[in-house]
């Protein structure tokens, strides 16, 4: 097993890890609570917020994108 398959699986794991994902989704959850009852002037807050809802987003793509290396190299020689 090469270095790459045991990151790809070990990422893998994380992801499906099942108190990983309430975590994750507890954070996205208090940042959108966050915009959701933020008063109108408080245009930075929301801003913040929802920046920070992004980055988690954007993490957890590219940690789907490094467990699914495998199905990516697959499906490459396919095409």
């Amino acid at each position: 097993m090469s270095r790459v398959e045991v990151r790809e699986e070990t990422i893998r794991n994380i992801i499906n890890d099942d108190s990983f994902v309430q975590v994750m989704q507890d954070i996205i959850q208090l940042h959108t609570d966050m915009i959701l009852n933020s008063d109108i002037d408080e245009k930075e807050t929301r801003e913040i917020a929802y920046i920070k809802t992004k980055v988690v987003h954007e993490i957890l793509s590219h940690l789907k994108s490094i467990a699914d290396g495998d199905k990516i190299k697959k499906a490459k020689w396919k095409i």
